[in-house]
């Protein structure tokens, strides 16, 4: 064995007698050759391949050769569930050579820690939190401890490297080198990454040791996948309770409250199911996971808390519900599965919309390529700088402002930051009176110590800030975690709160706000908790993944139900002539005009922000592509032409400005005004990949090019007008007259009687107003050939006495896109199935570059002879009562669907109305 040799006698007897080896894998033997070569590292392999036995029997090897003192080597992981996992593990290789290992995290009792300050061990399991403690604690003489220090293992590297805590460790890296005088030996674990050589310099920082990047090659891994479309949650609970009988299951969910859905709807499905996030106690997440070690009939209900590399023994399959956001998490969960012997890494996939199984293909297409995200380390972090600024003052007892650079500048989140930078970031927290400067020392100022010195300096052990929580309990247990204003903004008017969690109902008795703790009893039922953070955006990658989906049809169909291969290829035919390579054509809508850009959402936000300042008009950015209701689409085209005329930094800046609603740090009040600003566009916006969408995408046939931020416009080529395929809208001129009686729908019981004649119907038109966020449903109109109805879903609430009709083949249903009712009826719940889209059929009919294009208003005009009055298109349809123009409006845009639908058919350019759309 190549690696084996090297290797203390001591370790190479142990790993062969004790433990029975007779040979290393190659990413172990390669581990072993950098590390004894003197070499920091970044080790990649997927999950159970070997990362922690390859990075620790070197270390273990050297502490025997050189006799190193402990501490000789700390072990980093990014969550404390992650040390509780590794901690036997290590401690067992450890001993075999008479070695001690110590967890030191939150919930190890103070006991403990004495005894190890008095009498440590070699290896120090830690988190950066727990690390940052023991640095500015006067009960721990960091110095002391540390003085032996000789190598750190980061595991999971990848998760720290892109986010602030990854930006705080680095520091602390440096800290330590400052603090031990020693060139420290730096050893990275990850799953595969798109970039790993920036791991390697952001792990690198100020060490002038040889970098080793570690990459065996790996044969291509057998997968088992499966994608389904599921109608809802409970569609889905059922499917799999069906294969996760008799087996044990991890079913990854995308967010807390879905969890508590999923956990929820698996009752009663013969799986003895768990749940397993953030906001469950402690305790009841020990169960969850120590249930692996027993059970053969359990699931897990989970977030990405199960992801990270926590050993779940003997696993038989992973479930995803919906997508996950990127490939490297989807490969994370996928590596939970096939390692025993004789048995595949597999994952199915339970998608409840048509975007998310659009998404999941295309995770799977990028998977298959073995592409995996890029990670980007901030290298301009001057919210952890501050952070460290007052972090070090408490570490050595106040500090000269000269002095503060040289303990943490080559850390790599702090590479791109200058001088005259730092000492602006020190100016300002001193106005402020965050600092306090005396004799040439700084010092903690009154609201520096107001802000973060509260319960010993709490504030300052972690360079991220949890949301407001309260402390769930039932009686003496500890239930779990629930967001302050969930409880504050419950109305008591309606009865009593109540809630899920921990996948049980519970009502709210006592709140005792100063303690943050929320006394509960069982309930019968309760709503889930609505856990508040950003909406989910995806990256560029995956969002022009989601669109090659579109345009090509590769191998997938192996991956794909029935339902699921019927519902893609339905959504390629409604692109089908829209999408081109390397375009994101402007369509034109009823309702105004949309941008197909298939950017991402952080781009998406930017460029909406961009053509808010050009048009003067709202423009709502999704992942896929961006809306605006009220312009005329040549206007449209002339703001998008003219984008490249912009200063992106200024409109980054003012948008990330209205976008943060709140704190993206604890620490922004220390940053000068600009350092702020580029926190907030960073964080929310992307800005490098904006400027790169506009200089190559073509736009209905013309190439756009930004001005690179900082260069003269004269600089740039300027750029021809942009041709539009489809043409402006006609104006709006007189409205057809209403032919249909019209009946105004606002009481459960009037749309229980409405329900019974929409059943009688073979055919309906179909519409529905939104409001401006596209998502909140404040009218639906159906017409059948002698009557229109117009539903108020704001007075009636629930439409479940006609959601069979929406989901039904009959009767069949005539909408203008339908993939904008599509979705806006998803969001409460409803699928839409039986359709027959009049968009398409003028697409079919005329072509999709028809003189004047498909909107609703040209198509009347061109196959009716009607021209409809939009002018209440878009109103304000969220007041009570309507006026009589929004009521004609609607009523009209509802009847005449059906008389498109008879001339389509007239012209041949009918077909059976689309099956199997809905699950949505």
């Amino acid at each position: 064995m190549a690696g084996l040799p090297r290797l203390h006698p001591h370790l190479q007897h142990a790993i062969i007698h004790d433990l029975g080896w007779r040979s290393l894998r190659p990413v172990q033997e390669l581990t072993i050759d950098a590390i004894l070569d003197g070499c920091n590292a970044v080790v990649l392999a997927p999950t159970a391949g070997g990362k922690t036995e390859a990075s620790i029997f070197p270390v273990l090897s050297r502490i025997l050769t050189e006799d190193l003192r402990p501490v000789s080597a700390l072990y980093v992981c990014p969550i404390r569930a992650l040390l509780n996992n590794q901690e036997e593990r290590l401690r067992s290789y450890a001993r075999m050579v008479g070695l001690e290992v110590f967890k030191w995290h939150g919930d190890v009792a103070d006991s403990k820690k004495q005894r190890f300050r008095q009498s440590p061990g070699h290896i120090l399991m830690t988190t950066p939190e727990s690390l940052e403690v023991m640095m500015i604690s006067e009960r721990t003489d960091a110095k002391a401890l540390f003085e032996g220090l000789s190598a750190v293992i980061l595991d999971e590297v990848h998760a720290f490297a892109a986010d602030d805590r990854g930006a705080h460790l680095a520091s602390l890296l440096e800290r330590l080198v400052a603090l031990t005088g020693r060139d420290i030996q730096r050893i990275g674990l990850s799953a595969t990454v798109g970039n790993p050589r920036v791991l390697g310099e952001w792990l690198q920082g100020s060490s002038k040791r040889p970098f080793r990047l570690v990459d065996p090659p790996r044969a291509k891994a057998a997968r088992d996948l499966r994608l389904d479309l599921c109608a809802d949650i409970g569609e889905a609970a059922s499917a799999i309770g069906q294969i996760a009988r008799g087996k044990k299951s991890l079913v990854f969910v995308e967010s807390r409250s879905k969890a508590e859905k999923v956990a929820h709807a698996l009752a009663g499905t013969d799986v003895e199911v768990f749940i397993h996030h953030s906001s469950v106690s402690r305790a009841d997440r020990t169960l969850a996971e120590e249930q692996f070690a027993r059970g053969r009939n359990t699931a897990i209900v989970c977030t990405s808390t199960m992801e990270l590399g926590i050993d779940v023994g003997d696993l038989d399959q992973v479930i995803q519900v919906d997508a996950p956001a990127s490939v490297a998490s989807f490969l994370q969960r996928l590596g939970r599965t096939g390692r025993r012997e004789d048995t595949r890494a597999n994952c199915t996939f339970f998608c409840l919309s048509p975007e998310s199984l659009l998404q999941s293909v295309a995770l799977l297409r990028l998977a298959e390529t073995g592409w995996v995200e890029d990670v980007r380390p901030a290298a301009h972090a001057m919210h952890v700088l501050a952070h460290q600024v007052m972090a070090l003052i408490l570490q050595e007892g106040g500090i000269s402002r000269h002095k503060l650079m040289p303990w943490v500048e080559a850390a790599y989140p702090f590479s791109s930051i200058r001088p005259e930078r730092v000492q602006e970031l020190v100016d300002t927290m001193l106005e402020r009176d965050i600092l306090y400067e005396a004799d040439g020392l700084l010092s903690l100022g009154a609201r520096g110590e107001k802000l973060y010195g509260r319960k010993n300096f709490f504030e300052l052990y972690a360079v991220f800030t949890a949301p407001p929580v309260l402390r769930v309990q039932h009686g003496k247990e500890d239930v779990g975690y629930i967001q302050a204003l969930f409880v504050t903004m419950h109305d008591r008017t309606k009865g009593p709160l109540c809630f899920r969690l921990s996948g049980r109902a519970w009502e709210v008795g006592q709140v005792d706000f100063g303690k943050g703790v929320l006394h509960v009893r069982p309930a019968a039922h309760g709503r889930v908790p609505s856990w508040l953070g950003l909406p989910g955006v995806l990256s560029n990658a995956l969002c022009q993944a989601m669109m090659d989906v579109l345009l090509h049809e590769r191998d997938e169909g192996a991956w794909l139900s029935r339902v699921a291969a019927t519902e893609l290829a339905s959504m390629r035919e409604s692109y089908d002539g829209l999408l081109g390579e390397g375009t994101a054509p402007l369509e034109d809508h009823a309702d105004g005009v949309q941008w197909h850009t298939f950017a991402g959402g952080a781009v998406n936000r930017l460029l909406a922000a961009g053509l808010e300042q050009k048009t003067g008009k709202k423009w709502v950015a999704g992942n896929l592509s961006l809306r605006c209701k009220d312009i005329p689409f040549t206007a449209a085209g002339d703001a998008i032409r003219s984008l490249a005329d912009l200063n992106w930094e200024r409109v980054a800046a003012g948008a990330a400005r209205d976008m943060a609603r709140g704190m993206l740090s604890k620490f922004q009040p220390c940053l000068p005004e600009e350092a702020e600003d580029r926190l907030r566009s960073e964080r929310l916006l992307d800005q490098p990949g904006t400027l790169r969408f506009l200089a190559t995408v073509k736009v209905n046939g013309s190439r756009l090019a930004a001005r690179p931020s900082g260069t003269r416009l004269a600089d740039i080529e300027a750029t021809g007008p942009l041709p539009l395929e489809l043409a402006v809208r006609v104006a709006p001129g007189a409205a057809a007259a209403l032919k249909n009686d019209v009946q105004w729908v606002d009481t459960p019981a009037a749309l229980r009687s409405v329900s019974q004649d929409l059943r009688a119907a073979d055919i309906v038109g179909l519409d529905v107003e939104t409001a401006l966020d596209f998502r909140t449903l404040c009218l639906v109109q159906i017409a059948t050939r002698s009557r229109t109805f117009l539903i108020d879903p704001l007075a009636v609430g629930d439409l479940k006495p006609i959601a069979d009709i929406f989901s039904g083949s009959v009767p069949v249903k005539v909408i203008h896109n339908a993939r904008f009712e599509r979705r806006v009826l998803a969001g409460i719940g409803i699928a839409l199935d039986g359709v027959f889209d009049t968009l398409e059929a003028s697409r079919r009919a005329r072509g999709a570059d028809a003189l004047g294009g498909h909107s609703l208003a040209m198509v009347c005009e061109r196959e009716l002879g009607i021209v409809l009055d939009k002018t209440s298109q878009t109103s304000n349809w969220s007041r009570r009562p309507l006026d009589v123009d929004q009521l004609k409006y609607a009523a009209l845009d509802a009847e005449v669907l059906l008389a498109l639908y008879e001339r389509f058919n007239e012209l041949g350019g009918t077909s059976d109305a689309e099956g199997n759309q809905g699950n949505s």
